[in-house]
């Protein structure tokens, strides 16, 4: 692991200034754990086991899910339907073009469920879990089309919390699992078995947090870590970067406590990561093999920990949500002049340029 310098490159997205917050619940009693991009604006999870549904720069909820009875661990959305998983052992399913708040599919699993996903041609939802108390943690897998238990699980992969699933978005049959253990693995689920689907073992000497492919082909894998370092990998399990513990990457106005999460953009083919500090700060930096660069300190939103992070970088807008139960949102709109200073006045859209991700 060889040490980096961070440059600063505030050209490479367009600034962002603050445009709405609101607060969940009182007092911050109501912890925000995750928040998502959907087609009509954000959904954001909560310590409250609800679901909340925000339009674009929304301070009011337009419709709030609630069916889980123990924390929800990860939110997703494909096409129309909002995913959750819990650790009461289900994967709920709504339909958001219907008007009830009621899941239109449930799959069960006798384990709590920390993380999953559904393949690119919808043909299996897969599912991560906690260790049990016969120390086995397990990828399950379900047939979409029908809710219920599992059709078949994986139990020799991981020793430990399987904290991360992600199916390839361009080979429906290969997936990625992260866990506790420190693993990374890749599986060809074309393959009937556990030890023949199971094809590259990553070792990233510390418990994976987060993980995900990125890149045109999604040939690369990102990997982050609940010491705050960050790795950078083939599908292959080559590792092509390690940055360590980027919060000793700090400096001047760059501040890391924690890595929120990382996100790739695949038309401009970049990594970006989303860091953060103590107090609410909220850090954009684009990700190369060998290089690190700060973007921009986004204008204070919150006062806490930002647990949740998403934006949409083609209409200029990100949200944010924290531990004390604020959400945040950010526009590309600069704020009316009678509210900025004459000095500000006058400012133009930053172009768009920057390196790309080039692993060779």
């Amino acid at each position: 692991m060889s040490r980096i310098s961070v440059t600063k490159a505030p050209s490479l997205l367009p600034k962002l200034y603050p445009a709405a917050s609101t607060s969940l619940g009182h007092s911050g009693d109501v912890y925000i754990y995750e928040t998502i991009s959907t087609p009509h604006g954000v959904a954001v999870s909560t310590s409250a086991r609800q679901i909340q549904l925000y339009e674009r720069f929304g301070v009011s909820p337009l419709r709030t899910l609630e069916y889980h009875n123990d924390q929800i661990t990860q939110i997703r959305m494909r096409e129309q339907s909002l995913m959750s998983s819990s650790r009461d052992g289900q994967i709920a399913i709504w339909d958001l073009r219907q008007s009830t708040n009621t899941p239109s599919l449930v799959f069960k699993s006798e384990d709590p469920v920390l993380s999953f996903d559904l393949s690119a041609d919808n043909s299996m939802l897969v599912g991560g879990t906690q260790l049990n108390s016969d120390y086995m943690a397990k990828i399950q897998f379900w047939d979409p089309r029908n809710a219920g238990m599992p059709i078949k699980m994986f139990e020799d992969s991981h020793s430990d919390d399987v904290t991360q699933i992600h199916c390839n978005p361009n080979a429906p049959k290969q997936i990625l699992s992260g866990s506790t253990d420190g693993l990374l693995c890749t599986f060809d689920l074309s393959q009937p078995d556990e030890d023949d689907a199971l094809q590259f073992v990553a070792n990233t000497g510390a418990s994976v947090s987060q993980c995900g492919y990125f890149g045109p082909d999604s040939q690369f894998i990102y990997a982050q870590s609940d010491m705050e370092t960050l790795q950078l990998w083939t599908n292959e399990a080559t590792r092509l970067a390690d940055f360590g513990d980027v919060r000793e990457l700090g400096q001047g106005d760059l501040k890391i406590d924690y890595i929120v999460k990382c996100k790739y953009d695949p038309n401009g083919q970049r990594l970006y990561m989303v860091a953060g500090t103590n107090d609410g700060e909220v850090h954009l930096l684009h990700i190369g093999v060998d290089s690190m660069e700060h973007i921009q300190k986004l204008p204070r939103g919150n006062t806490g920990v930002v647990r949740g992070f998403d934006w949409e970088l083609a209409d200029g807008w990100a949200v944010a949500g924290c531990e004390g139960g604020q959400l945040a949102w950010w526009s590309k709109e600069e704020p009316p002049k009678a509210s900025i200073s004459p000095s500000s006045s006058g400012s133009k859209r930053p172009a768009l340029n920057g390196r790309r991700f080039a692993p060779y």
